[in-house]
């Protein structure tokens, strides 16, 4: 399993039991066939590549990530089929039934930022978590159990919160300390209907027309983070989200980007909305 990660771009990974996860979808684990004797593969997948994007958040500069994990799901099927056909493994991101970034943290990957994010000592925040559940024991896998760690959180140093153009961390001193009246910008790039005049003026000043990068990027853990390994996020990054690269994909490839799942529209009132105050890239 350790060989099967690693070739296919994992190189942070670590296994729990699933009794110390915190269950959030139960019935995820029932129609796949788990009990609680079962253990999870925490993993991170690392998608910040050198190019820097100009208008839109990393993560939404390169492919769709759910892409990814759906080629490496079938990857995994077919491995568990020669290697493990008396076990039962399924891979999990985003729609899992456990707490992603919890099971992450006492499994020693990361640990927990102000901004709610995992932060990984090698990538910074610039991950996404996936997991592998599975009823084979860590003999059959050929791992170990990581070392209890809990949760840890990060150095509570302030610089997300005071950089945050929303307010939205309040202040720096724990991950649920969140101004609940304040709207993260991520969330006004992407919300439905007609944005107010403060909500596209924050948007003109921080240089985005989808998401948002700044908590992440003033971290300090950033500073000395690494790039990308996996070939998948390195291919069609796109720097910069403007009329003429929106109106040039066709259907499939605007399928394949991560703004995709809000319709064109939004993304099309974004940019309107900016360059009807002056504002283009």
């Amino acid at each position: 399993m350790k060989d099967f990660l690693k070739q296919n771009g994992i190189e942070h990974f670590a296994v729990v039991p699933l009794e110390k996860c915190k269950i959030l979808k139960e019935y995820l684990l029932t129609k796949n066939g788990f009990d609680k004797n079962a253990n999870v593969i925490t993993m991170l997948i690392p998608y910040r590549t050198e190019k820097k994007p100009v208008n839109l958040s990393v993560y939404a500069s390169v492919k769709d990530y759910h892409g990814f994990v759906t080629a490496l799901s079938d990857k995994l099927d077919r491995y568990a089929k020669e290697k493990y056909p008396q076990g039962r493994l399924k891979l999990f991101s985003d729609h899992s039934p456990i707490d992603e970034v919890h099971a992450c943290c006492i499994s020693g990957l990361g640990f927990i930022g102000d901004n709610g994010l995992l932060i990984s000592e090698k990538y910074s925040s610039f991950v996404f978590l996936a997991e592998c559940i599975t009823d084979l024991s860590i003999q059959e896998l050929g791992l170990n159990y990581a070392s209890d760690n809990g949760v840890k959180e990060c150095l509570h140093c302030g610089a997300c919160a005071n950089a945050c153009p929303s307010g939205c961390i309040k202040r720096a001193g724990g991950v649920d300390d969140f101004d609940k009246k304040a709207v993260c910008l991520s969330a006004i790039t992407q919300k439905k209907g007609e944005l107010t005049e403060d909500e596209i003026k924050m948007l003109i000043d921080n240089d985005t027309v989808w998401g948002c990068d700044i908590c992440q990027n003033v971290c300090p853990y950033t500073k000395q983070a690494g790039y990308s390994n996996i070939e998948y996020f390195k291919d069609d990054v796109i720097t910069t989200l403007n009329e003429d690269v929106l109106s040039q994909m066709d259907e499939e490839k605007f399928m394949s980007r991560p703004f995709s799942w809000r319709g064109r529209g939004v993304i099309e009132r974004n940019l309107k909305n900016c360059k009807e105050r002056g504002k283009e890239w």
